[in-house]
């Protein structure tokens, strides 16, 4: 089978900037609502499959999943559907989004521009603090590319997303980049494994953080470019693989699709 390895250099960051070996402080506040909690647990199990594409859920399903009650699991509900995880068909119910691989390509065009965006605020506007979260978010990501851990590097790959939008301090980018992100992290966890795609895609991440953690903006850009153009590649072959590719093409070589 083809691998995608790439040589991804750590970036300089510097004394002050070097992370110590503790665990990971998250970017939401030490105690989470019972909504927020809900929703992480609900979220992590649609987008590792857990909850597989295509079910029909309801509340009680949910609620037994989250562990909470039916007050915080329709608030977590309320808030995967705006992340297209879930969606609400009238009079049939609750279900589980499918995971599309030209949708995916369509979510690429428009996440190349917000996540650099976001990543190059987050880079400008990050506190001292915050650039030391990053820095080992950084160490954390070549971790998991080392151990071939595909869980610590979703859930880093989760407070990454998190950090970045609490450092970018623009609510208009943070509703752009939650109504994609979740799909995103679902797509590659559905198929990263097929094409080997975990190191690549954990030393790319790892590339962004530090380069956030450095304040650098133009390193961002390029970073985060590889970043996408990766997450494009594996969307490519997944169409390609499933014999929709041409399906994508004819959309985008469209004038009227725009």
């Amino acid at each position: 089978m083809a691998t995608n390895r790439i040589a991804v250099k750590p970036v300089s960051i510097g004394p002050e900037l070097t992370p110590t070996r503790l665990p990971l402080p998250s970017p939401r506040p030490s105690v989470a609502s019972s909504s927020e909690r809900a929703y992480l647990r609900i979220e992590e199990a649609i987008v590792t499959m857990e909850i597989p594409p295509g079910t029909d859920v309801n509340e009680a399903f949910l609620s037994d999943v989250a562990g909470f009650g039916r007050t915080p699991v329709r608030e977590a509900v309320r808030k995967l559907c705006f992340e297209h995880l879930l969606v609400v068909k009238p009079k049939r119910g609750i279900f589980v989004t499918e995971v599309d691989p030209v949708a995916q390509l369509r979510l690429l065009e428009v996440r190349r521009e917000i996540d650099r965006l976001v990543f190059q605020h987050a880079a400008r506007r990050a506190t001292p603090e915050q650039r030391r979260q990053f820095a080992l978010l950084g160490e954390n990501f070549r971790r998991a590319s080392l151990t071939n851990d595909k869980m610590l590097f979703i859930r880093n790959d989760k407070e990454f997303n998190e950090l970045c939008l609490n450092c970018a301090r623009n609510e208009f980018l943070t509703d752009s980049l939650r109504s994609i992100q979740g799909l995103s992290r679902r797509f590659w966890f559905c198929h990263y494994n097929s094409f080997d795609y975990l190191s690549v895609t954990a030393l790319l991440h790892a590339g962004v953080a530090e380069a956030i953690a450095y304040g650098n903006v133009n390193l961002v850009s390029e970073a985060t470019e590889r970043l996408v153009d990766s997450a494009e590649a594996l969307a490519r072959k997944v169409a390609a693989q499933q014999g929709v590719l041409d399906e994508h093409d004819a959309i985008a070589a469209d004038p009227s699709a725009h």
